[in-house]
């Protein structure tokens, strides 16, 4: 609040030329961005409490859940957003599809160690697929993409971004997570994603890849054994040459066999807190509650 009656004078004085307040315009629109996306974030933390009364999942056991992660938030370097961690909780808790856990691109282990925590709530098994050395060679050559929701030249995806080695994301998610729930998948995605490695059957995958072809060889693996009702979440829904490969019509009429689904966040994401994220549901024919079922926003 001080920082905002620091500036609203200046912004507001006929005495400044516009070229002088655009710096303090960014400071405020900053300002006001974070403690935005913080209120998002103490929103949706009551919600998914309060979804816990009458739940078999209760308010207690949601109540721990949240402490837990914010641990998490607090001592693991991540790309992914509290509210992210809730999200991704609440579908877990909620999807009506038998099967394991699936992560392709986990950086230090933040989401692993929240997904970790929920998998063994759920009785289910975490298969983690990374290469745990950062970000391949774009095999386009062009390792950019564009955001909707930002303005700029583009992301520049360079290789090894992103890199945290095996035995740190081990030890980040056996310190903070569930390590007994987790198997280990090190190398590329079209070497790791095999039947081999894969579970019989998906309930829920999160994929966090950053470039277009990897998160093709994530769909194009994932989709087939993602069970009836099961959920398929990205964390690069606002990425337009991710969105344009993934909901492409040719890959999914020839490779997966079927029509491409709504993709609810596409370009915009689930909350002004998690502007990234995006979940598509297996399925034809599924009630619209079942959607619904899934959020926090219940």
């Amino acid at each position: 609040m001080d920082i905002k009656k620091k500036l609203l004078p200046f912004v507001n004085s006929t005495m400044i030329p516009l070229v002088d307040k655009i710096p303090l315009l960014r400071s405020l629109f900053s300002y006001v961005g974070k403690n935005v996306c913080a209120d998002s974030y103490r929103d949706l933390r009551r919600k998914f409490i309060k979804n816990g009364e009458g739940s078999k999942w209760d308010v207690k056991l949601r109540t721990e859940i949240i402490l837990r992660f914010e641990v998490v938030d607090a001592m693991v370097p991540s790309q992914t957003t509290p509210a992210d961690g809730l999200m991704l909780a609440e579908a877990l808790l909620s999807v009506g599809a038998e099967g394991a856990v699936v992560e392709c691109g986990c950086f230090s282990g933040a989401s692993t160690a929240k997904l970790s925590i929920i998998s063994k709530i759920t009785g289910r098994k975490l298969h983690v697929f990374d290469s745990f050395e950062g970000l391949p060679e774009s095999a386009t050559g062009d390792a950019s993409d564009f955001s909707i929701q930002k303005a700029g030249e583009g992301t520049d995806w360079r290789p090894g971004s992103f890199a945290a080695g095996l035995e740190r994301v081990r030890d980040n998610v056996e310190k903070y997570g569930e390590i007994s729930v987790c198997s280990f998948y090190k190398g590329w995605f079209k070497d790791t994603l095999i039947s081999e490695n894969l579970p019989d059957k998906i309930a829920m995958a999160f994929t966090d890849v950053d470039l277009p072809e990897s998160a093709k060889e994530c769909l194009a693996a994932i989709w087939l054994t993602l069970a009836e009702r099961g959920i398929y979440f990205t964390h690069d829904a606002a990425f337009i040459k991710v969105l344009l490969t993934v909901m492409d019509e040719k890959l999914w009429r020839d490779k997966l066999g079927e029509f491409p689904p709504i993709l609810f966040g596409a370009g915009s994401g689930l909350a002004h807190s998690a502007r990234h994220l995006g979940f598509a549901v297996k399925g034809k024919g599924l009630p619209a509650e079942y959607y619904k079922s899934l959020t926090i926003e219940k």
